[in-house]
């Protein structure tokens, strides 16, 4: 397999970050480079950082010092630009932990002109749907039941279909498509609606989605900023930060595109005609 770049910006993350870590170096092996970027956080994450680079020579460190956060809109586009040297890159979360052999169900459908997501298994925090699985293997690093989680998906876990046409984080991209349209849009700094407007575009370039189900995530889900304590949030709990910048973003998408999110059941965007 050739290998890929994860894309993982974080702040304030750092336990999440740990098991983000483990799980892709457990998982996945020591082939693939893993592009950090932290943002000026203040727990620690910096240093943990720079031990693990030490050990692990496909760790690749940024850090902003801040004090005023870049966010992901930003740091996802300068870790491409100017950390990551692969031509496959996976825009990951610091809250998720890769399952086995999701990289190889990756590099099963990735090539140009094609987005591929892996499929999310989530803790009952938000409402369940049919492009992901709700089952809770713990709400925080701490209380990860890793072995029961592992052990479901070795012998109970099956699926109806291989693939369905969506696409949401973690998703994998070459290169040339993720600049064929410009990156990310600093219309949405620091973070909120830049996935949704960067699916957009690159729907409407003809980018075909996938996501497979034979290739999981366990996601705690939205530890970034939404959840995030040191933000203010806490588990199921909105961050005012978060607050302000999903109310300003969604107003800069609908000024974009003319409507609100939109897709459909597996997360496939659709997007409207805008009119003069």
């Amino acid at each position: 397999m050739k290998p890929f770049s994860f894309i993982i910006p974080s702040r304030n993350n750092l336990s999440y970050l740990k098991m983000c870590y483990n799980s892709i170096r457990k998982n996945a092996g020591y082939i693939h480079e893993i592009c950090f970027a932290d943002d000026a956080s203040t727990d620690g994450t910096w240093e943990w950082l720079e031990g693990i680079s030490e050990k692990d020579n496909l760790v690749k460190i940024y850090r902003n010092v801040g004090p005023e956060r870049e966010g992901l809109t930003i740091l996802y586009d300068f870790l491409v630009e100017n950390v990551a040297t692969t031509d496959r890159l996976f825009f990951f979360h610091s809250d998720m932990y890769l399952m086995p052999d999701a990289m190889e169900e990756i590099d099963k459908y990735l090539k140009n002109g094609v987005v591929v997501s892996l499929t999310r298994v989530e803790p009952p925090l938000h409402p369940a749907g049919p492009e992901k699985i709700v089952m809770d293997f713990g709400l925080e690093p701490e209380e990860l039941k890793e072995q029961e989680l592992l052990n479901w998906f070795d012998t109970d876990y099956t699926w109806e279909q291989e693939t369905t046409e969506g696409v949401f984080a973690p998703w994998a991209i070459t290169r040339d498509d993720f600049e064929s349209v410009g990156g990310h849009d600093k219309l949405f700094r620091p973070q909120s609606k830049e996935d949704s407007d960067i699916f957009n575009r690159l729907h409407l370039n003809g980018v075909k989605f996938i996501q497979t189900w034979e290739g999981l995530v366990y996601h705690m889900t939205c530890r970034g900023s939404r959840f995030n304590p040191m933000a203010g949030g806490g588990v199921g709990k909105d961050s005012p930060e978060w607050i302000h910048t999903t109310t300003k973003n969604m107003r800069n998408f609908i000024r974009k595109w003319g409507t609100m999110v939109q897709h459909d059941q597996f997360m496939k965007p659709i997007v409207s005609p805008v009119y003069s």
